[in-house]
């Protein structure tokens, strides 16, 4: 609870509305072929190598300005993933995976192969609400409403705001997602 009240207590706050942080809007996201994966339901597979392209601004606050960027994600076969692994009372309005809608399922992928490389990836060394914003911005691209997407938001600082998820690799597949960072 007390990562729900900072949460709280940072976004009601006055330089967090100011842009005191860095962040990230996604503007598209292109997949060249269809994600293949297997799950069942706790953990899903790929099966082949597979490409996602997210572009949108990056906001450094340090600059105080914004750049076009293009976050190219490769899911090597064998990537593990538990989807968005939302609780079960948020299932029906957050599933773990879409059936069909692989921009929706695009989002917790990336958000997972982030999160195991701690945001640390070729050309870029992204702050976790960075991360989370890719997350959040990839499913409004994907159709989801903003106040279900802001609540997932809030779901991820209260379920997922530990560092037990920062830098976790417990499924030893870090080294199946690449991921690069360009500014156009």
């Amino acid at each position: 609870m007390a990562n729900l009240k900072m949460y709280i207590d940072k976004v009601k706050s006055r330089t967090y509305l100011e842009k005191e942080r860095n962040s990230i809007t996604v503007d598209d996201v292109t997949i060249d072929f269809p994600l293949m994966f297997d799950g069942n339901g706790k953990m899903y597979f790929f099966k082949l190598d597979r490409y996602v392209y997210v572009k949108g601004t990056r906001y450094i606050r340090a600059e105080g300005k914004s750049r076009n960027f293009l976050l190219t994600c490769l899911f090597k076969r064998g990537f593990m993933s538990d989807g968005a692994s939302a609780p079960s009372f948020a299932q029906f309005v957050v599933p773990d995976i879409k059936k069909g809608n692989d921009v929706y399922n695009s989002a917790p992928f990336i958000h997972d192969g982030l999160y195991m490389c701690r945001g640390v990836i070729e050309g870029a060394d992204l702050t976790r609400e960075e991360c989370d914003d890719v997350l959040r911005g990839i499913w409004r691209i994907a159709g989801m409403s903003r106040l279900v997407a802001g609540a997932a938001d809030l779901g991820i600082h209260i379920f997922a705001g530990s560092s037990d998820h920062w830098g976790n690799d417990s499924n030893n597949c870090k080294h199946l997602f690449k991921a690069k960072f360009e500014y156009r």
